[in-house]
């Protein structure tokens, strides 16, 4: 018998029924509540960020040549933003590992075919980290050439 379907033998089928008051499950629940939570607030976030670094850097380089002297501080918003969510990614993406163990475990006691990929999360804010990184810096080479 092959690793897949002794694990698939474990796991309990379409019979089984999870009791609403059991703790486990509602540990469950409020654990794929809170990823889908993280993995909404992460998007929104970033389309946040992106639109309104946009939109700075759009007009900033569409009125860099009118020698305005305070024109380059617009450019602290989006340094800003870019480092502080470059930092709350990275904590995020590392917490994610103590999530998807909880579920494992839980998801392993209940006997359920599956869960939540935390990984998917995991790698985006990773990616967004990174990206947030990249901006920040890019976007401070700007400011300091200006000075």
């Amino acid at each position: 018998m092959s690793d897949a379907s002794e694990t698939r033998s474990s796991w309990a089928d379409g019979t089984v029924l999870v009791h609403p008051d059991n703790l486990l499950w509602k540990q469950y629940t409020v654990y794929v509540d809170l990823f889908k939570f993280y993995v909404d607030i992460t998007w929104k976030s970033t389309t946040w960020f992106y639109a309104i670094t946009g939109a700075i850097l759009v007009y900033y380089f569409d009125n860099a040549n009118n020698n305005n002297p305070f024109l380059q501080y617009s450019l602290l918003l989006p340094i800003v933003l870019s480092f502080a969510l470059c930092a709350i990614y990275f904590l995020g993406a590392s917490q994610t590992k103590e999530l998807e163990q909880r579920l494992c475990y839980i998801r392993e006691q209940l006997r359920l075919a599956g869960s939540p990929h935390v990984n998917v999360l995991r790698f985006f804010l990773m990616a967004g980290s990174g990206l947030c990184f990249v901006v920040g810096m890019s976007t401070l080479f700007v400011f300091i050439r200006t000075f």
